[in-house]
Formats: C-alpha cells, sequence, structure tokens
C-alpha cells in the first residue's frame, strides 16, 4: 500500500470543512471525486517575499528618518546610523524579530507606521485647513456661566415673550401644552404667595428657558451676546440631575428640547446634540413614542405627548443631519403615529409636513452620503425617490402655506416660509455633490464637454431652490420676521448662496453675482451686525468664494445696505407685524376633505429617468478626491479646498 498524499498547506474550502486530507491542487482529488465545488480561500496562512518585508522596511528607515529630522528638546541631530539602530522598542522592528512574514508581522509594521504618521502630524500644521486645525466643538460654557443675575419679566412681558415665542415655533413644532403653560404663569404672578410656590416647581425652569428662547428672537435690538443667556443660565443651575429627569415626567422632555432649541440657535450645536440625545431616550422611556391607544392617557394629554415626540424627533434628526453624525433612535423601532387633529390643539397639519421633511433629510444622511455598500443602479433610485417623496410633500402644503413663485414675493406667513426652506433644504442636500462635482472637474479641468443633460437638469433644480429659499428669507427680512439669532435662518442662507456661488462658477454666462446672491449676503450682513457670530463666519465664506468666481467684482457689504432693506416695504408689509395674526388659524379650513392639492412650482422634472447617468452620479457622492458629508461648512471646506490646489 503506497504512501498517503500528504495535507497539503491550503485546503480548498470543501475538504477543509469536512476535514479531509486535500491535494492542493484546483481542482483538487477529494473535489473531483466527489463531484464538489472546488473553491479556495485565503485562510491559510499568509506569506510574504523577502522583497516585500525588505521594502517594509525600507519605509519604517524613511519614516524614522523624517522623525530625526524634527528638531526636538534638546535639540539634536541624529545621524543615519543612530536612527538605524535596531531595539525592541515601540518606535522599531528589529530585524532579527521573531515575528514570521505573517498577518501579525504586517499588523505591527502597519501599527508602527499609523503611530508614526500620528506623531508626525502632530507637530506639522494641517495645510489642507484655512487657518490650521480648529476645533469642531464649540463650548456652550460661556453661556452656562453667565453671572448676571436674571432680571424676571413682568407679567405683560411674558405675555408679549410668550406670543412671539408661539408665533416663531408653535404651529410647525410643539414644546409644551399652551393652556397649561399659561395658566401656570398667570399664578406666578397672582400674589407673593403663589409665586414662591411656582418658582419653587421645576415649571419655572421650563419658564426661564422659553423667556430666554423669546428673547433670543429679537429682532429689533442688537446684542453684544445672545439674549437672554442670564436667564438660560439660570435655568441651566435649575435643572435637576440626571439621575431625576426620569421621575419628574414628560416636563423633563419639554425642558431639554428647550435647551437643545437655545443651544442650537446659538451655534452649540454639538451640545444640543448631546441635549436632544437625553430627551429622546427619556421620551422613548415615558412611552410618548407609543401610538395613541397605547398611551392610556387622557385625549388631551396623548394629544401633547404625541407632538412633543414628534418635535424631539425632528430636531433629533436634523441635528444629527446637520452634524453628519448618528440619529438618536432607528427608524424601524419607532411606531408612533403622526399628531391627529384634537380638541384645544392647533392643527397638526404643519407640524406633519416637518416630520415628513426632517425623515425625509435622514434618508438623506444615511443612504446617500457615506453608504459605501450601496450600488449606481440603487443609489440613483433613492436619489429619485427621494426627489418624487420631496415633490409629493410639496403638493400637500395647505392652501393658506403655499408660496407662488410665478410672480414676486410681497408677504409670507412665518410658518410658510420655514417649511419651504426646509423642504428647499432637502432638495439642495439630495443633489448638491453633483454640483460639487462639476466644480472639481472644471478646477481640474477634467473634461471639456458640456454636462450630459441629466446632470445639468438636476443642477438647474438644485439652483432653483437655492434661488426660491432666498427669495422667501429676503422677504422675510423686510417683513422683520428674522430673528437675529434665527439658527434655520441662517443654515438656509448660508446652504443656498453656496450653491449660488458654485452655479456661478460652472456657468460661464455668469459675469456677475446674481442678484439672489447679493440678497444673501445683505441677509448675513444684517445677522452678523447683530451679535451673531456664525452669521459673520458665514458671511466671510462666502465672500472669500465669490473671489474664485468673479474675482473682478467688488462684494459690497457696507452698513448702510443692511440698515436700507426695509426702506422700500410695500404698505402691507411695512404695517404688518409679527403679532397682529395668529398663524394657527390660518390651517384650520385645512380639516376638511374638499382641499385641493397644492401645485409645487418647481420646473425640475420629478420623474426624471437618472440610470442613464448613474455612474457620474455615483462618482459626485463617492470621489476620494472629494469626500463630501452633506454637512453645509465641512463640503464648503471641502471645496475651498479644490480651488485653493488651483492656485498653488
Amino acid at each position: 500500500m503506497g504512501p498517503s498524499n500528504p495535507r497539503s498547506t491550503n485546503a480548498c474550502e470543501s475538504c477543509r470543512r469536512r476535514k479531509v486530507k486535500c491535494s492542493g491542487e484546483q481542482p483538487c482529488r477529494g473535489c473531483i471525486r466527489h463531484n464538489w465545488e472546488c473553491v479556495f480561500g485565503h485562510t491559510g496562512r499568509r506569506r510574504y517575499t523577502e522583497a516585500h518585508v525588505q521594502g517594509l522596511l525600507d519605509k519604517i528607515r524613511e519614516y524614522e528618518e523624517q522623525l530625526s529630522a524634527i528638531p526636538q528638546a534638546p535639540p539634536e541631530q541624529a545621524t543615519p546610523a543612530e536612527a538605524l539602530t535596531y531595539q525592541d522598542s515601540e518606535s522599531g522592528i528589529s530585524p532579527a524579530t521573531n515575528l514570521t512574514s505573517g498577518p501579525a508581522f504586517e499588523s505591527q509594521v502597519k501599527s508602527l507606521l499609523d503611530r508614526n504618521r500620528d506623531h508626525a502630524s502632530a507637530h506639522m500644521p494641517d495645510s489642507n485647513s484655512p487657518g490650521g486645525t480648529a476645533t469642531q466643538w464649540t463650548s456652550a460654557r460661556a453661556l452656562i456661566n453667565e453671572d448676571a443675575a436674571p432680571t424676571i419679566p413682568s407679567f405683560d412681558e411674558s405675555q408679549h415673550l410668550l406670543e412671539r415665542f408661539l408665533f416663531y415655533l408653535g404651529v410647525s413644532q410643539h414644546f409644551f401644552d399652551t393652556r397649561t403653560f399659561s395658566d401656570n404663569m398667570t399664578l406666578l404672578f397672582q400674589d407673593a404667595q403663589t409665586r414662591d410656590y411656582q418658582m419653587r416647581m421645576i415649571w419655572f425652569t421650563e419658564y426661564l428657558l422659553v423667556m430666554a428662547m423669546a428673547k433670543l428672537m429679537d429682532v429689533e435690538d442688537p446684542s453684544s451676546q445672545p439674549p437672554g443667556a442670564n436667564l438660560f443660565a439660570e435655568a441651566m443651575r435649575r435643572l435637576p440631575p440626571l439621575h431625576q429627569l426620569g421621575e419628574e415626567g414628560v416636563i423633563a422632555v419639554e425642558i431639554l428640547t428647550l435647551i437643545t432649541t437655545y443651544l442650537q440657535w446659538c451655534d452649540r450645536k454639538h451640545d444640543a446634540y448631546l441635549y436632544i440625545g437625553l430627551a429622546l431616550r427619556l421620551a422613548i422611556a415615558l412611552g410618548c413614542d407609543k401610538p395613541a391607544q397605547e398611551q392610556h392617557c387622557l385625549p388631551s394629554e396623548t394629544a401633547h405627548r404625541s407632538r412633543l415626540w414628534w418635535t424631539v424627533y425632528m430636531l433629533d434628526r436634523r441635528l444629527s443631519s446637520g452634524l453628519g453624525l448618528a440619529a438618536g433612535a432607528d427608524e424601524r423601532q419607532l411606531r408612533a403615529e403622526l399628531p391627529r387633529q384634537a380638541m384645544g390643539f392647533q392643527s397638526p397639519v404643519a407640524l406633519a409636513i416637518n416630520v415628513r421633511i426632517a425623515r425625509t433629510t435622514d434618508e438623506i444622511m444615511t443612504s446617500l452620503y457615506g453608504n459605501a455598500s450601496i450600488t449606481q443602479l440603487e443609489l440613483v433610485d433613492k436619489i429619485q425617490k427621494i426627489l418624487h417623496d420631496l415633490y409629493e410633500i410639496g403638493r400637500s402644503f395647505p392652501a393658506a402655506l403655499v408660496l407662488d413663485f410665478t410672480r414676486p414675493l410681497h408677504n409670507v406667513t412665518r410658518t410658510g416660509a420655514s417649511l419651504y426652506l426646509m423642504l428647499f433644504q432637502a432638495i439642495i442636500l439630495c443633489i448638491r455633490p453633483i454640483l460639487l462635482q462639476r466644480v472639481s472637474r472644471e478646477v481640474h479641468r477634467q473634461s471639456t464637454q458640456p454636462a450630459p443633460s441629466v446632470i445639468a437638469r438636476l443642477c438647474e433644480t438644485c439652483d432653483e431652490a437655492a434661488t426660491k429659499s432666498l427669495s422667501i428669507l429676503h422677504i422675510l427680512q423686510r417683513q422683520h420676521r428674522i430673528p437675529r439669532y434665527g439658527f434655520f435662518d441662517l443654515e438656509a442662507t448660508f446652504s443656498a448662496a453656496f450653491v449660488l456661488v458654485m452655479t456661478g462658477f460652472v456657468d460661464k454666462s455668469q459675469d456677475r453675482p446674481p442678484q439672489a446672491l447679493d440678497q444673501a449676503l445683505e441677509i448675513l450682513q444684517f445677522l452678523s451686525q447683530s451679535g451673531n457670530l456664525a452669521a459673520e463666519r458665514r458671511l466671510q465664506d462666502i465672500t472669500h468664494s465669490c473671489l474664485h468666481v468673479w474675482p473682478q467684482h467688488t462684494v459690497h457689504t457696507t452698513r448702510e445696505s443692511a440698515k436700507d432693506t426695509t426702506m422700500t416695504l410695500p404698505a402691507q408689509c411695512a404695517t404688518d407685524t409679527w403679532y397682529d395674526r395668529d398663524e394657527g388659524r390660518l390651517l384650520e379650513t385645512w380639516m376638511h376633505p374638499d382641499n385641493t392639492v397644492a401645485a409645487f412650482d418647481m420646473q425640475g422634472d420629478w420623474d426624471l429617468d437618472l440610470a442613464v447617468e448613474a455612474e457620474g452620479i455615483y462618482s459626485s457622492f463617492f470621489d476620494p478626491t472629494l469626500p463630501l458629508t452633506g454637512v453645509d461648512h465641512s463640503d464648503w471646506l471641502e471645496i475651498e479646498k479644490v480651488f485653493n490646489g488651483r492656485e498653488l
């Protein structure tokens, strides 16, 4: 009997699973005999040639020589011989190491290279970022450490501030039950005894936050710091410890949501992201996300909890999308129904539209940006579906909020304007990478051919959304309805202006900035002159970008231009102040089923077949030389790198 075949060092998968000897050929003898599929994997021990190992050692030597050239304290010039002394230490690998040329050796080499690269980067400034590396997290410590003792507003002023809060945030969002809050506020000013009692309740913390937010919405008086900061600081000092929030019930969710909103408007987005995460989890723990029939509450309480939940949900989705971070809850696990009409509450239509836009925005961030597992056809199908969903949302606006863009805008509601701005920003977010890819190709002269018709039409849709956004914002400013610290108005202005500048770069027929861009600069200057530092930075960013596109054009940003914006108001706008109407009442007719579907006046072909340009669209989202995140300012920085590379 002859000797048995030796076991191969790398057996096929079939022999390996059955634990039988493998001849090592392909197909092997065992697979031929039993008619098995013969597939060889990479589970055997990986080996490397001597040349490969020597190449890795040469690379280590190169990194060590670079490190030795960096001045140290005390300065000491290292010779090449000293740099090549091999010792068993964390900073090098000896040629006589007992690691064989396999995965362990490769892992240690890679670890060394990464460690050296990190060490070198600590001594070298980042040339890619303007002005070096900046801390992304803007601390809220200055707001919370406000030492000035807060002055409690009088009853009349409190009533005025509450109305202002509800005007801006009380229709398309829901932070608290207005009836309960108003009753408690009346008790606060009834007499000394009830005042003392109210101030000991957790409700007083909520009162301080509402007053602080309303002061932040001031559109008249410039301020060197965010208005209401002393009220906000006092509220934070009164905030119960984290382990006690749950026992306070739903009012704790309301308070965390108000804290989030104040921080967001003050451009402390990371801190706001933390607090909305707390609010979201507390709301889930308290059952606010359950369907109405599972709430086991009185109808009015159920309506309040449902509306509050969806407001928390929207803020979580928008903050996570704005930062490019993960949302706080898995969409698949949420079972809450959209809010319904309830006695004593405003129409939920604006709130429901707001929720749908926030949900679509979250889908854009999770499905289109950074989703490397998606194929080209899956990506274009996603984009097509998202654009169609946004189109249907635009058609669902109630007649009282619909804006007619076929003629110049003269008057807009604050609620309708906010919803349109959010809708247009979602459209921009979905399409902007395609426009930025055209800019990158133009800078690098990668193509002299005109853009394909599908790509061009998508870019036109993006430009149209930006132009209409700025038309709305311009009218809001003329009507004195843009708060000087309005967070979303600022973000929408910057995003739209960014798109217009990029469109001007690829459209060579524009020899000067379009009128809408002048409106954007005017709005940014108006906000920056009130002490809004975030607006001042965005104004500088857009002005800098304009120089790439229109280097001969002087951008006029004088104080007079901002002050003159209210001089030419139409008669109906000049007399229409924010408190002249209750916008919630505009939606009451929407309860009737005979309302017709609103027209969504956008020129884009929403049924456009994008598959013909699947490759070009896919490369726009997954270009390693242009890593886009969907975060407005981060993407602006990436395109600035492209322009700076051209100018070197």
